[in-house]
């Protein structure tokens, strides 16, 4: 634990994808990448889908709640959309949604978490709200309003699955600048804690900075899927803008060089492993 904070990672399931979805072809354009996803034979092997739990002296804050055992249930998924249906595959057991992990823990879903943070709204990312229902919830008022309707299912967002009650705190990038990010939103009154925007896997998306005492913690969501993505500019073929993708994926690399940061995307198999370790990031 740093200064009070301690970062710790969750596995919700696991997520299976097609090689050209992780990282797409140098060149290709947004359109050309989903192409490619259909076209290729190749899965890599299962990815976690990891939630991050921040406890911090003002609360328990969550970073997106995984995906959901009723992801497998049939009807639960857009039938008219094939890329819900075929090209990506979700395996979450029940006891595995985020709800039975932090009952796991110790802690109370519904009343021990100060506020979920949403980094986007991809199923696998809010498939777990439901165990949220007196929380706050806290999410990038660009990511949500894009995701709300037709444009969002076609996406991979599922807005008719979300919780009736879900009334999400809109928050825009209205911050000071943030080393390379021009813009910063604060969660905790301490400032250690904030936003930072990283579009392009997806409009609106938003990071999660963690300051410790001597550590910096980058939970990325899905701004790149794995480090070493990362660390060779490898954009993914979800992207709707494979520059802006690019730009984020520099912005972050320019962010740890300039302080020790720990980077932790949402689907990395290292990162809880980098995480235990306090590994910091060099290119």
């Amino acid at each position: 634990m740093s200064n009070g904070i301690r970062v710790t990672a969750i596995e919700t399931g696991k997520a299976r994808m097609k090689t050209a979805q992780q990282a797409g072809r140098d060149g290709r354009g947004a359109f050309g990448r989903k192409v490619d996803i259909f076209r290729d034979r190749k899965w890599v092997d299962p990815l976690p889908i990891l939630s991050f739990l921040i406890e911090h002296p003002e609360g328990r804050f969550l970073v997106d709640t995984g995906d959901t055992w009723r992801n497998s249930v049939p009807g639960y998924l857009p039938w008219w959309n094939p890329f819900f249906t075929t090209q990506v595959e979700i395996k979450v057991a029940p006891l595995e949604e985020i709800g039975p992990r932090l009952h796991a823990m110790g802690l109370d879903p519904a009343r021990d978490i100060e506020a979920v943070l949403l980094t986007h709204f991809h199923h696998d990312h809010t498939g777990g709200l439901d165990h949220f229902p007196h929380c706050r919830v806290i999410a990038p008022r660009e990511s949500y309003e894009v995701s709300c309707g037709f444009k969002g299912k076609m996406m991979g967002c599922l807005p008719q699955r979300w919780p009736t009650w879900l009334r999400p705190e809109l928050v825009d990038m209205n911050g000071p600048a943030a080393g390379p990010f021009a813009a910063s939103h604060a969660i905790t009154r301490d400032g250690r804690i904030f936003f930072v925007p990283t579009p392009g896997h997806s409009i609106g998306h938003a990071a999660v900075v963690v300051r410790g005492e001597d550590v910096t913690y980058f939970l990325a969501g899905d701004a790149t899927y794995t480090q070493d993505n990362l660390r060779h500019d490898r954009v993914d073929g979800v992207t709707y803008n494979p520059a802006l993708s690019l730009k984020t994926l520099r912005a972050i690399k320019e962010f740890a060089a300039k302080e020790p940061t720990v980077i932790l995307p949402a689907h990395d198999p290292d990162g809880p492993r980098r995480l235990r370790e306090r590994e910091i990031y060099r290119n």
